[in-house]
């Protein structure tokens, strides 16, 4: 069995994709993923590419490397970022090279724990909830909401109804929803905010960067005041919002974005979705 470390995963879709990715791969016959331990086991022939592995990981965003080897990567932003953090122009706090984040998610996590494992300190800005998109308004709670629906589903009919009788369930929406967001917060102290808690290297601001020049940030804080950020690198990490197309009359119509789907403590008698996405088919699924 051939052991692949693989560095990014954050939820069980992850897991899918990477499995999925992996096992196209001729030469890999199973690919075993597990993104609570950050690794796949693979079946593999002999002469299957561990290039190729690395690679179809890599592309869907995470970092690969084998147990027993390290495969080099491609040349990039990666080997840039090696360049930055060993370069000797920061000449501030004992020579340690000083990285701005700007975002608090996974990218920004990822870029920030490996600065300092680099030996650079960072200082981490966040103006709303810790953890970016996945954990908090993305695939944590879409998960958790989808699941529920299915035990819905599955106590409303399933194969078996001709020996066990099925109910309609009721269904206290403010109570999934509680449920879901405490498992949200959970997951939140988890992977993100015990770790930050836990590395002396970074330091978190709350508030509102804007750039004064190349090297300077100025945040406005969230607890009042301003704070200047010099800096020798900068990453804006800012994530991601749903997008809002542009049809007539939409404005003026008491519409949903994903977002107030997944924190609704209601469920509507009547909803149409545009769009046809996983988002889009995953939340009327549930919804429905």
């Amino acid at each position: 069995m051939t052991e692949l470390k693989i560095i990014g995963m954050t939820c069980a879709s992850c897991v899918v994709h990477v499995k999925e990715a992996l096992e196209k791969i001729p030469g890999v016959h199973r690919a075993d993923v597990s993104y609570a331990s950050g690794k796949a086991e693979l079946k593999v022939d002999e002469g299957a590419s561990r290039e190729q592995m690395q690679a179809a990981v890599e592309a869907l965003g995470y970092r690969a490397a084998f147990e027993d080897a390290m495969v080099q990567a491609r040349p990039g932003l990666l080997d840039k970022a090696r360049g930055w953090l060993s370069s000797t122009d920061a000449g501030k706090e004992g020579d340690k090279l000083h990285v701005a984040v700007i975002g608090s998610g996974g990218a920004a996590m990822a870029a920030a724990l490996k600065a300092v494992e680099g030996g650079a300190r960072v200082t981490l800005i966040e103006r709303g909830i810790i953890g970016g998109t996945c954990v908090n308004v993305g695939c944590v709670p879409s998960k958790i909401m989808i699941r529920a629906a299915h035990v819905a589903h599955l106590r409303r009919e399933s194969p078996f109804d001709a020996g066990l009788s099925a109910m309609t369930p009721t269904v206290l929406r403010e109570r999934l929803l509680a449920q879901q967001q405490d498992r949200v917060a959970e997951l939140r102290h988890a992977k993100y905010e015990s770790i930050l808690e836990s590395t002396p290297a970074i330091s978190v601001l709350r508030g509102t960067a804007r750039f004064q020049d190349g090297h300077t940030l100025s945040v406005k804080l969230a607890e009042g005041g301003e704070h200047i950020v010099a800096f020798d690198r900068c990453l804006v990490a800012t994530g991601a919002s749903a997008a809002v197309p542009p049809i007539p009359g939409l404005k003026d119509t008491p519409y949903w974005t994903s977002d107030q789907a997944l924190a609704s403590d209601t469920i509507p008698k009547r909803l149409a979705v545009i769009g046809a996405s996983v988002v889009a088919v995953e939340l009327a699924q549930a919804l429905a």
